[in-house]
């Protein structure tokens, strides 16, 4: 099965968006727009659905994958918010990854040194998705490793033309085409390891008192 269907931002519901959640829950991948770049998601907790990714995405062994929740709540099952709870509270659902303490065991892929990277995409497919679905979502951009990711319909189809995934759910306009900001939550450090659209000055203002801001 390889599904192809155009959705626009007023219709995030049709049906086709419930049948992509059901193909993820089977443990197959789905590409679909967030506000940033496209990505390629699966099952965050299906090992064979991770693997798959792996061979899609041609990624290496040492990169984990970020994680895609549906609210605050299904991402404090995950991980430890501490500190970075307001900021969550603040810029979720929208570009922000935060790398936190892992509480849960999810697919080895999804880990590294005892930290996830999670994000609450704000995007109604992607929400759409989430919602029905209820799972976490390791979810990377949509491009081959060491190529940029993916913005539009044309450049999805020509990264993965004939790659085994189940449904491209794409849209007629552009994505914003810059990723998120990515912040690496510590107790006396946070660490901006990737600038987005979310600026260190920003982030500034949510540092705990103590804790120094590496951007």
């Amino acid at each position: 099965m390889n599904i192809e269907v155009f959705v626009t931002r007023d219709l995030p519901m049709e049906p086709q968006v419930f049948l992509a959640a059901q193909a993820l829950l089977n443990g197959q991948a789905v590409i679909f727009p967030t506000e940033t770049v496209y990505g390629i998601g699966v099952d965050a907790i299906d090992d064979a659905a991770i693997d798959h990714l792996i061979s899609i995405k041609r990624r290496p062994d040492n990169k984990p994958f970020p994680v895609m929740v549906r609210d605050l709540a299904m991402a404090e099952s995950l991980v430890d918010l501490g500190a970075a709870r307001e900021i969550a509270k603040d810029y979720w659902p929208g570009p922000l990854t935060l790398v936190l303490p892992a509480k849960t065991q999810l697919a080895d892929a999804c880990i590294q040194n005892g930290t996830i990277g999670i994000r609450c995409p704000n995007h109604p497919v992607a929400q759409a998705i989430l919602n029905i679905a209820q799972i976490p979502l390791a979810v990377p951009s949509c491009n081959p490793s060491g190529q940029q990711p993916a913005t539009n319909a044309v450049e999805v189809r020509r990264m993965f033309m004939g790659a085994d995934i189940a449904y491209r759910i794409l849209q007629a306009d552009p994505t914003e085409g810059t990723p998120t900001t990515v912040l690496k939550i510590e107790p006396t450090k946070w660490t901006v390891l990737r600038q987005g659209r979310i600026s260190a000055e920003t982030i500034r203002s949510y540092l705990p008192q103590g804790v120094d801001l590496s951007a």
